[in-house]
């Protein structure tokens, strides 16, 4: 299920986005069977109500490119009807993902974000030398 707050992020996922998508999932043997719009304007009732039916259609999987402050509403309602227990994946776009700072924490933690990042030397070697300055700033603190 992919997920839009408005036209504008709907036009963006399909001029952006929406190549890859549909490349990538397609190289997975997967598809998207169900798009929803849900507006800025989108009462709060209504947003629950979408949220309902996708979960009688069985859907696990949803892609989600809204705004933050519609996604913070989308997210809260979700976890409010179950729906962000195991068993529910929730991917969110760059868009959405770089303002999750601005999130209320109660949302975020609810969330239980875990953000994606491949493994490499350069990865490696910079927790390795956090992990150092760390420990040097806070000596008290044992396991790190």
């Amino acid at each position: 299920m992919a997920s839009y707050g408005t036209n504008l992020h709907r036009q963006s996922i399909r001029r952006r986005n929406n190549p890859f998508f549909s490349r990538r999932i397609g190289e997975i043997n997967t598809r998207i069977p169900y798009r929803s719009v849900i507006f800025e304007f989108t009462t709060l009732d209504q947003i629950k109500s979408e949220l309902l039916k996708l979960m009688n259609m069985q859907a696990r999987v949803f892609i989600v490119h809204m705004s933050i402050s519609l996604g913070s509403k989308l997210f809260a309602l979700a976890k409010e009807i179950g729906m962000m227990s195991e068993g529910f994946v929730w991917i969110v776009t760059d868009a959405m993902a770089n303002q999750l700072n601005l999130m209320d924490v109660s949302v975020i933690e609810s969330m239980e974000v875990k953000p994606y990042v491949p493994k490499s030397n350069k990865v490696e070697d910079f927790i390795q030398r956090w992990k150092m300055k760390f420990r040097k700033e806070n000596p008290r603190i044992v396991d790190v």
